[in-house]
């Protein structure tokens, strides 16, 4: 998604005109939920920090697959997250527990492939192009 979120942000989430929501997929890997946590644990602490840890790990996917868990904390620390909060959080339980409900959720709604977006009831899948989301927004919009 991050080639039309951009556009998806500045041109409906910044105007009020739609809420930006994030469902993990937790299916390649045990760094599926390891990434998961590196950006919700950052979002705990600034939901900014969530997309720009989402987008860190996007861009460097390759040693995402590989990472250890000193990996997701620099990550994360780069981005500006408080480092004893975010290891907190990150090594806990808790975070887990929410990214396998939450993942449980989605698969139980059907949601199987990657990326698959959700505009009130339309699922639009694959990457498309800032033109396909606008269209199903205007649409929606009252």
């Amino acid at each position: 998604m991050l080639g039309a979120e951009p556009e998806i942000v500045a041109n409906h989430v910044l105007t009020g005109q739609v809420k930006l929501v994030y469902w993990p997929m937790l299916d390649l890997g045990p760094n599926s939920e390891n990434a998961a946590a590196a950006a919700f644990c950052a979002g705990e602490q600034d939901p900014a920090l969530f997309w720009a840890v989402h987008h860190a790990l996007f861009e460097d996917q390759r040693s995402v697959y590989l990472a250890q868990r000193d990996y997701f904390i620099d990550t994360a620390v780069a981005q500006g997250a408080d480092g004893h909060a975010f290891e907190a959080c990150y090594d806990g339980d808790e975070m887990r527990t929410l990214l396998a409900e939450l993942d449980a959720t989605r698969r139980d709604s059907g949601v199987t492939q990657r990326p698959t977006f959700d505009l009130n009831g339309q699922r639009i899948l694959g990457s498309q192009p800032y033109e396909t989301f606008a269209e199903v927004i205007a649409i929606q919009l009252p």
